[in-house]
């Protein structure tokens, strides 16, 4: 399985972007987004709030779609 090692200044730049971009008042959720982002993944949340506010940026699952 391949492994991309990512810097905390990309991540932490990439965050501050998604802040930017979503009118957020920090980065806490922002970093899960943008790590989701550049892993090329999916983020899965039990948080609908944050599932819908992240649409179109990143792809979401349900905690289902991994049992």
């Amino acid at each position: 399985m391949p492994i991309r090692l990512l810097g905390d200044a990309v991540l932490r730049r990439r965050a501050r972007d998604i802040v930017e971009q979503l009118g957020w008042a920090s980065t806490y959720d922002a970093e899960y987004v943008a790590l989701t982002q550049l892993q090329a993944d999916a983020l899965v949340t039990l948080d609908a709030k944050l599932a819908r506010s992240v649409k179109g940026i990143v792809e979401t699952a349900s905690i289902d779609a991994l049992l």
